[in-house]
């Protein structure tokens, strides 16, 4: 599977990499919203995992704004975020997100959730 991975904190976006290929996936990273939807045709990601605390264009819109998108076809979308109380589960499930992962994010709930993924593409 290819995985884009959405986050404006460097290290984490590296480590979240790291974490993802250990569990043996493609991944590629995205600073922002802009750069995510200017990146993603040529990689054709099969995930999105989206921080939602993004600058400009927050998660919750990045997510709205690929899903509208034809070419995005049957694209898993999982919020990441700091944020796990029932309002914030409810505005990521509202703007289109199918998980969403509280940070940190530990080997073993990421290797389900993407197990889940890959067992059902």
């Amino acid at each position: 599977m290819r995985i884009m991975i959405v986050e404006d904190n460097e290290a984490l976006a590296q480590t979240t990499g790291w974490l993802v290929e250990m569990i043996g996936y493609d991944y590629r990273l995205a600073a922002n919203g802009p750069e995510a939807i200017a990146t993603y045709p040529e990689y054709r990601p099969d995930v999105f995992m989206i921080d939602i605390g993004l600058p400009g264009m927050n998660g919750y819109d990045l997510c709205r704004e690929l899903k509208s998108r034809p070419d995005i076809g049957k694209a898993i979308f999982i919020a990441q975020t700091g944020w796990g109380e029932a309002e914030h589960r409810r505005m990521t499930a509202e703007a289109g997100f199918d998980h969403h992962l509280v940070k940190p994010l530990y080997l073993e709930t990421l290797e389900a959730v993407l197990g889940e993924i890959a067992k059902a593409k």
